[in-house]
């Protein structure tokens, strides 16, 4: 089938599942006094600032700065080493950086004056930016279809689902979340326990007569 995610299209064999570019690598910008997250992402090397390998600002580290990861409860598996464990002060000053950017962007650009942002405030407008991006795939595929997402219960999955699920269910009107035992590791959990098959296409502009069908019969054995 063929499916759009962060704009690019994609023509692959897969289930009907919508996807979105905000994930915790996902990187943060301010851009003509907008706040913008993604579709550029960190990746895992080099990651988030706070991976203290001279990253980029993410989604992780804004969750970082506002407390929603406690980094004494990570490994020491940071750095150029990966013997240190997340660097907190690195984020807070990459995030800084970006709310003086902010901050002087409105002083001079709004028509009227509004108090300067924290740094904290800075970061949780990333996070609305990010968990509404999310909120907005949930709807392409419930309520624009006419279901109603309140009388649904959201799954959450993912090393950082459990850090915006509540925003994501308060928004959609849902009540109740359901985190899986092993929602931190699902996707490779099922990964572990899925079929291995082997798929192979190729392009065809043919008659589909018995002959041609002996044809395709035997390529498709062979290949």
């Amino acid at each position: 089938m063929e499916t759009t995610t962060a704009g690019i299209t994609i023509q692959a064999p897969q289930l009907d599942i919508h996807t979105v570019a905000a994930g915790g690598g996902s990187r943060l910008f301010f851009r003509s006094g907008l706040f913008v997250v993604g579709p550029e992402s960190a990746g895992a090397s080099p990651g988030p600032i706070s991976y203290r390998k001279n990253g980029f600002l993410a989604v992780t580290d804004a969750n970082l700065v506002l407390g929603r990861i406690i980094p004494e409860f990570f490994p020491h598996i940071f750095g150029k080493n990966e013997d240190q464990p997340l660097d907190r002060q690195a984020a807070v000053e990459a995030m800084q950086k970006v709310t003086d950017e902010a901050n002087d962007f409105y002083r001079n650009h709004a028509n009227v004056s509004r108090p300067e942002m924290t740094v904290a405030e800075t970061a949780l407008g990333f996070i609305d930016v990010a968990n509404e991006t999310m909120c907005r795939a949930i709807r392409s595929i419930t309520q624009s279809k006419g279901h109603d997402t309140s009388q649904h219960v959201l799954a959450c999955f993912g090393g950082a689902g459990g850090q915006h699920a509540c925003a994501i269910a308060k928004s959609l009107g849902i009540e109740s979340v359901f985190v899986h035992r092993y929602s931190g590791v699902l996707s490779a959990y099922g990964l572990a326990l899925a079929n291995v098959v082997h798929e192979a296409q190729e392009p065809a502009a043919k008659v589909f007569s018995k002959g041609e069908k002996r044809k395709f019969l035997h390529k498709f054995q062979c290949s």
